[in-house]
């Protein structure tokens, strides 16, 4: 019999006491606070807020720093393909509104 064993088997049911203590004290407290269990259900609200807001903010930033190596070629193709690009972008970016009517009528039309 190996010697450690002892030891594993305690640190293994020690851990296993903290994991279901922990467990409680989580449950409890989102029994006796459920507005916080309410207001952890609009994150992916919070989150998709965030991140249209960083897009708008970096969208021409972006397009500005890679126009600059297409200006510098004096590439007129890269430049149509990057003003095509921006455009697209910003439209999903800046007018979510009327590409979401857009995204469901195409799909309605398809998908009948």
């Amino acid at each position: 019999m190996n010697p450690t064993q002892p030891a594993r088997r305690r640190a293994a049911g020690l851990a296993a006491i903290a994991v279901a203590i922990t467990a409680s004290i989580l449950l409890l407290a989102l029994a006796l606070a459920p507005e916080a269990a309410y207001a952890a259900s609009g994150i992916g609200k919070r989150v998709g807020n965030e991140v249209e807001t960083w897009g708008k903010a970096i969208l021409l930033g972006v397009v500005g720093l890679v126009a600059i190596p297409v200006l510098m070629k004096r590439d007129v193709a890269g430049g149509a393909v990057l003003a095509g690009l921006a455009v697209l972008v910003g439209g999903f970016v800046f007018a979510e509104g009327a590409v979401k009517n857009v995204i469901t009528s195409l799909w309605r039309a398809i998908g009948g």
